[in-house]
């Protein structure tokens, strides 16, 4: 009898449970609970969508404004042709005296001789050897003192003599002319053209010569025929060319002696008198230089001008030399080092 009370107690305490549960009556925070695991959680928030520019091609890029173009004021370049830039004005009161321009070749090659060619009371127009080392200073002194600078460049003679280190020959190729020709010529600076070293079979040659004219044509330029043959064509060639030129007309010390180099001055002066001009080549000798500081005195006190080379050579092709600086709007801090063209700053 007790053991069936209990199970009626406890049934009757269950379905009690039931009704509370089931009931209006039921507790809200209970309701909520049971709402909220009844339903399904909400799905999350999608992420909020960010627009991505696109990448501008390379032909989307705005270009970079160029820099304003170089005035005059900033870095004016001279626009005169090299031998031009580089030429010494002859002194006051030339007038139409007859003028010798002395040359001397070979220079550089034994420095001693150098320093008495700047005693001479007179420009001189020197030609510095195309190999030669060390020359810088002392071209720079003799610009100062108003002397003239050509670079003597080594050609091939006839016969077996050696015209030197980077020679013009006949036998090399167009372009190693050039290179050897190029490397000469940018060793050196302030000059206003060039004149051959020996060079009797190479200014012979019409195809040789032709390169040698264009190149200095290029750089502005002048040639020099030293006129080491007769058969020589140099000054042909650069006429044809375009360049100043003109040929030698007096070698003053083939024979070494003082009475040899005192009658080779006395005919310049005469083929000066009779064609208005004379271009005398002599070398740095002893002798030659004290000839010439004897002769220069005493042909001044004749009437006979002393004049750089490029004076004699714009006077025999009609040219004029603009003696000032001839400036256009364009850098030279771009000019290569070439001389002459557009634009070596070099001679």
């Amino acid at each position: 009898m007790a053991a069936w009370a209990t199970v009626v107690a406890v049934a009757v305490g269950f379905l009690l449970m039931r009704a509370v549960d089931d009931g209006p009556w039921r507790h809200p925070a209970v309701e909520q609970r049971a709402v909220a695991a009844a339903e399904p959680a909400p799905a999350a928030a999608p992420a909020p969508r960010t627009t991505v520019k696109p990448v501008d091609s390379p032909r989307e890029v705005a270009m970079v404004a160029p820099p304003p173009p170089v005035t005059a004021g900033e870095a004016p370049y001279d626009m005169r042709p090299a031998w031009q830039r580089f030429a010494v004005p002859p002194l006051p009161g030339l007038g139409k005296k007859p003028v010798i321009a002395i040359v001397i070749d070979d220079v550089g090659l034994a420095k001693h001789e150098m320093e008495d060619l700047l005693e001479l009371d007179a420009p001189v127009t020197i030609s510095i050897m195309g190999y030669a080392d060390g020359t810088e200073e002392f071209a720079k002194r003799a610009r100062a003192k108003g002397d003239e600078l050509l670079v003597h460049i080594p050609m091939e003679p006839q016969g077996n003599a050696d015209p030197g280190p980077k020679a013009l020959t006949v036998g090399l190729s167009p372009t190693e002319i050039l290179n050897r020709l190029r490397w000469q010529l940018d060793r050196h600076e302030g000059f206003v053209g060039i004149n051959n070293h020996m060079g009797s079979r190479f200014t012979s040659d019409a195809a040789g010569m032709k390169i040698v004219a264009d190149e200095l044509k290029a750089r502005g330029l002048l040639f020099l025929d030293s006129r080491t043959a007769a058969t020589s064509i140099g000054e042909d060639v650069a006429k044809a060319a375009g360049i100043p030129t003109a040929s030698r007309d007096v070698f003053l010390d083939n024979e070494i002696g003082a009475n040899a180099i005192d009658a080779q001055l006395a005919l310049a002066e005469r083929h000066a008198r009779d064609k208005g001009s004379a271009i005398a080549i002599g070398h740095p000798h002893a002798m030659t230089i004290e000839a010439l500081a004897r002769f220069i005195p005493q042909a001044k006190a004749r009437g006979i001008a002393f004049v750089p080379v490029s004076v004699v050579i714009a006077r025999r092709d009609g040219l004029t030399i603009d003696y000032e600086p001839r400036y256009d709007a364009v850098s030279a801090a771009g000019s290569g080092k070439r001389s002459g063209s557009l634009p070596p700053p070099r001679g």
